[in-house]
């Protein structure tokens, strides 16, 4: 058992030292708050845009917790992970997908002109590829939408309200946002 526990912090304690040192962090899509010391991992699309691509500082994460610093505003933001949201996908899980090693121009690489103005603007076009959708908008909740491989996927504009993106061969072909 000490063993087991012995390798397990091993584990953490690399894996910790690894996303430090690992160099600079970016956000991997845009993310919509309202305040900064209270951003929900459900990304209702109200409120500010803190884009794709934004270089973050500071990480701290824990289970259900995310914090960093937007050095451009000097911005300090906290993020709690809501699991009733993200059924079958950890807080690490989320977390992972939510910072990346990518800056802006390699998370765009491949894409339209039309699709980075869209991306920049937190829109959903007619026409944007599902790479697109996903840098201007995030994931979608899977408790709403399972997997990205579907058609349909379902955003939450805030808890009460919501929209589809329409797909037919890895193209939106309509959205209602």
């Amino acid at each position: 058992m000490r063993a087991r526990a012995a390798i397990l912090a091993t584990i953490l304690a690399f894996g910790a030292a690894s996303a430090a040192s690992a160099g600079p962090l970016y956000t991997a899509y845009n993310v919509w708050f309202e305040s900064p010391l209270k951003v929900y991992s459900t990304n209702y699309q109200k409120g500010n845009i803190l884009p794709a691509g934004s270089e973050v500082k500071d990480v701290k994460r824990s289970k259900d917790k995310l914090e960093f610093t937007d050095p451009k505003p000097n911005m300090k933001f906290t993020f709690e992970f809501v699991s009733k949201h993200h059924p079958g996908l950890t807080g690490d899980q989320w977390i992972d997908r939510l910072l990346t090693a990518k800056d802006f121009a390699a998370l765009s690489t491949g894409l339209t002109a039309a699709e980075i103005k869209a991306i920049r603007a937190g829109e959903v076009k007619a026409g944007m590829s599902k790479k697109a959708v996903l840098l201007a908008a995030g994931y979608p909740p899977e408790v709403a939408t399972a997997s990205t491989q579907l058609d349909i996927w379902k955003y939450w504009r805030d808890r009460f309200r919501n929209y589809l993106v329409y797909f037919s061969n890895g193209k939106v072909t309509k959205s209602e946002q």
